[in-house]
């Protein structure tokens, strides 16, 4: 049975892309940027690092090593995102289906906007005035920006605490959480083992009270129970399907047509997850 058997077939949903959509894309996940930053740094600078996996403190201490400047990190990131890449497959379901209300996403890249920029409103945190979806199109909240406006980025450990605390970005985040309390929320493709996606979940999910179980499904196979605890204690259940199997399931929703025992088995690849 599908997961999706649980919607209506009118309820709209909000898609939380982790970094999904980028790996299919064929751009650096904010993993794969922080270890392309930590070639340039000398290794007693390397030392400074708790983390390896978390862009945020590696390019807090790429700026604070003085490795380049600010503007210099920025381009780095901007040019990175350049090449042309193959359009993922995830991106048709936008333009087929009326299903989706909003999508939070915490890359840079702008391949989603483009491809359906006909569909999608951008809305994003360093926006003078928040943009209304007024003819349906789907609402498109990039956390950190994008690099169409490469020198606004958040990309530092400095640069998360603005976001969180200065009085500017509060609207665009209480945008978010409303829409999170007024339709499900789905979340594929989180890297539940990188601590900067946990932190980010926790800036916008304190204090929703959602309308259903936020559910996700993660591209990691063993993960740390400090992390389980986090994801309890934000409302999020982890369900038991590969990304692969889930997002089978998710087109299949979004079309409205319905998957057959055969089709799900094929998809399934069983998972072991640790509550």
């Amino acid at each position: 049975m599908s997961f999706f058997n649980k919607f209506n077939d009118t309820d709209k949903i909000n898609l939380f892309l982790g970094d999904f959509l980028v790996r299919n894309a064929g751009y650096p996940t904010r993993r794969e940027l922080a270890k392309l930053l930590m070639k340039d740094m000398k290794e007693n600078i390397k030392g400074y690092i708790r983390d390896e996996n978390s862009l945020f403190q590696v390019s807090q201490v790429y700026l604070d090593g003085v490795v380049s400047s600010r503007s210099s990190l920025l381009k780095k990131i901007k040019n990175l995102y350049e090449t042309n890449r193959e359009t993922a497959e995830v991106l048709n379901i936008f333009s087929e289906s009326n299903k989706i209300n909003a999508v939070f996403s915490t890359d840079y890249d702008i391949v989603l906007d483009d491809i359906n920029c006909n569909k999608v409103v951008k809305i994003l945190p360093t926006d003078e005035e928040f943009t209304i979806a007024s003819n349906g199109e789907v609402k498109h909240y990039k956390i950190l920006g994008d690099v169409n406006r490469h020198e606004k980025i958040f990309v530092s450990i400095q640069d998360f605490r603005k976001l969180k605390v200065l009085d500017f970005y509060k609207n665009f985040f209480k945008n978010i959480k409303e829409d999170m309390e007024n339709y499900p929320t789905l979340i594929l493709g989180l890297d539940l083992n990188n601590s900067d996606f946990i932190d980010m979940l926790e800036v916008v999910l304190t204090g929703v009270n959602p309308k259903d179980v936020i559910y996700a499904v993660s591209n990691s196979n063993v993960l740390k129970t400090k992390t389980i605890e986090r994801l309890n204690e934000l409302g999020i259940k982890l369900l038991p399907h590969s990304e692969e199997e889930f997002f089978k399931e998710l087109k299949g929703y979004l079309s409205s047509a319905q998957l057959d025992e055969s089709e799900l088995k094929e998809a399934y690849i069983g998972k072991k997850l640790f509550r």
